[in-house]
Parts: C-alpha cells; structure tokens; sequence
C-alpha cells in the first residue's frame, strides 16, 4: 500500500474511533434502549457522519463491487438519520 493510502486510512480510522466515543457520553451502550439510540440527536449525527464517512471513503476502493457496496451503506445510513430526524421532528 502506497503511503498517502495507508495515510488516508489511519486518518479514518481515528475519526471513526473519535466519532464513536462520542456517540456514548452518558452512559454505556447496553444500558440504552433501542428507542433511545434511535432518537437522540448525538446518535443519529454519529450514524449520519459514519454514513458519509463510508461514502466518501468508497472512493479509495479500486475495485467495483466493494466500492458499490459501502457507498450503498454509507447512503442508506444518511438516509435512514434523515429519515428518523424527520420523524422526530
């Protein structure tokens, strides 16, 4: 892997680690009820960054299928926190 890839990931990765602690500040996470980890606005901008995260990061994949696949899942996270953001509204 060439360095400004190996790079990019490690850049990644640590946001990936830093947006997770934060998705978590009062309580554990087996302690939430699911109503509440789909509700809370701390949560669904997690999702919604990790979603576009996955997206932009799909570009880096050389090959097809891979690439397709998590900028389908980066896409249906943004939509699903768009989704539940409006509904909470």
């Amino acid at each position: 892997m060439n360095q400004p890839v190996t790079r990019l990931f490690a850049s990644v990765a640590t946001f990936a680690v830093a947006l997770s602690a934060q998705a978590h500040p009062g309580h554990d996470l087996l302690d939430a009820s699911a109503g509440h980890l789909f509700t809370s606005a701390d949560h669904l901008a997690v999702l919604a960054l990790a979603g576009a995260a996955l997206w932009f990061g799909a570009r880096s994949v050389q090959d097809r299928l891979p690439r397709r696949v998590l900028q389908g899942v980066g896409v249906l996270a943004m939509a699903v926190a768009g989704l539940v953001w409006g509904l909470r509204a």
